[in-house]
């Protein structure tokens, strides 16, 4: 109810709520259905009741904004719908087609209530960003790169990214250590999200710090398990999905469901879709090489055993000739070895008898010989003892001439000697003075004589 004031027709606020609520309820009295992005579910546990913030984006940015209710027993259904048919529940970031009416308080303003949401709309938007990133990373050449990556012939280290407490990393676990005893797989957890909204942030960052120290492992497994199928559409997400196709080692994925295979299941390396299978996986490779090794063992040694029996068969049969020919050999050896014995008796008999004449003839010219050559030998040896006397006799002289003139010399020259002719050596800080150049006035000067020695100083300096 208006009044006037001051001249002008005036209405309290509550009358202008109050009109408008009615104008909303007049002419906004049924629902319409609503395409939005739910940017914020806003769940309150207390209450059951959801109040979430409905958006619509042009190039990046909010063009429409609302408020909006969704009350604890819609929410329980359309939610329960979600699980159900998408394996996701309602949350955040989510583009929906809902059915809501519009209301106003006067107190709280201008809010949607949220009665219904087409999940079709939902499920074909998932769809569309799933096979948007396909063929996103089809383009780029990436959809096989992982699978592409060469693997360790036996997988013996490994990184897995986990949950350390899920039931999946443990049924991982156990199948690895039941062969413990056969086989040895080392593994290294690097903890991370696997679900919710966070999970793709978490995902990333465990990727990058494995990838740091890469050259460490073998492959990498991401391991999920518990909680059935809620929670996949991380495993959707372009990033993530670019993170493992691009990794420098092969990526493992057992995220625990069999139907409707994300997208990082499928640029993976491996999709063993369970823990466990990604664990009999690995184990497969060390059970194949042993496999391989047992039968090449069984192999090399059966084939050992026919080259032995072969090579035997072949031994007895060489040593049979070997002997024979031997035998034979040996019996033409001593055949001719007795023939020369009697040839080389004869011939030496037959030689004896023939030069015995020369040989005693020899034997007489033997000692004359000798005698001769002892004789000139003699003679040679006491001509080189004279020859030596002489020639020592003669370096001695000559040496000792050589040296008497030395010592004339040095007598000459002896500092001693030259000061008694009446020379004198000054020295000036224990040098001697051989140019003016190295005086200077006030300077000290020791002169040294044949017979003592005396100090001065210098009062002036003279060139002449």
């Amino acid at each position: 109810m208006s009044e006037i004031i001051a001249g002008k027709k005036t209405y309290t606020l509550l009358d202008l709520a109050g009109s408008i609520q009615r104008m909303f309820s007049t002419h906004y009295s049924r629902t319409y259905w609503v395409k939005a992005e739910m940017n914020k579910l806003n769940f309150y546990n207390q209450s059951g009741h959801c109040y979430p913030e409905l958006l619509q984006k042009e190039n990046g940015k909010t063009v429409a904004e609302f408020k909006s209710i969704l009350w604890k027993n819609d929410y329980e259904r359309i939610n329960r719908l979600f699980i159900d048919q998408i394996k996701e529940p309602l949350k955040d970031g989510i583009k929906v087609l809902c059915e809501v009416s519009v209301s106003y308080s006067p107190k709280y303003g201008l809010s949607l209530s949220i009665h219904d949401i087409d999940i079709s709309y939902t499920i074909g938007d998932i769809e569309a960003e799933k096979k948007a990133a396909i063929e996103r990373l089809k383009s780029e050449g990436l959809f096989h790169l992982n699978k592409s990556k060469p693997h360790a012939l036996l997988p013996k280290r490994i990184a897995v990214i986990s949950v350390e407490s899920s039931k999946g990393f443990a049924d991982f676990q156990e199948i690895i250590d039941a062969q413990n005893e056969r086989f040895s797989i080392i593994r290294m957890l690097f903890p991370a999200l696997l679900q919710g909204d966070k999970a793709v942030e978490s995902l990333l960052v465990s990727l990058k710090r494995v990838q740091r120290v890469s050259h460490h492992f073998d492959a990498v497994a991401i391991i999920r398990g518990g909680g059935g199928d809620v929670g996949l559409s991380c495993f959707n997400h372009y990033k993530l999905a670019r993170a493992i196709a691009e990794f420098p080692i092969p990526v493992y994925t057992g995220i625990g469901h069999s139907t409707n295979e994300t997208v990082c299941e499928m640029v993976s390396h491996y999709n063993g879709i369970t823990p466990t299978k990604v664990a009999q996986h690995l184990l497969d490779y060390f059970e194949r090489f042993e496999r391989t090794v047992s039968e090449s063992q069984r192999t090399i040694i059966s084939r050992a055993q026919e080259i032995l029996l072969t090579e035997n068969r072949e031994l007895t049969l060489h040593c049979r000739i070997i002997q024979q020919v031997a035998q034979g050999m040996l019996q033409n050896q001593r055949h001719r070895l007795s023939h020369t014995t009697e040839e080389l008796t004869k011939a030496g008999s037959r030689f004896i008898a023939g030069n015995s004449s020369l040989i005693q003839t020899l034997a007489r010219r033997i000692p004359v010989a000798s005698g001769h050559r002892v004789n000139s030998e003699t003679e040679r040896l006491y001509q080189l003892r004279r020859q030596l006397h002489l020639g020592t006799s003669h370096s001695l002289e000559q040496a000792s001439k050589n040296l008497l003139h030395l010592e004339r010399i040095v007598a000459i020259t002896d500092p001693q000697n030259i000061l008694r002719k009446g020379y004198s050596i000054s020295y000036v800080q224990g040098k001697p003075v051989k140019d003016l150049s190295l005086l200077k006035a006030g300077d000290r000067v020791t002169t040294v004589l044949a017979i003592g020695r005396f100090e001065s100083e210098v009062t002036s300096i003279q060139n002449t």
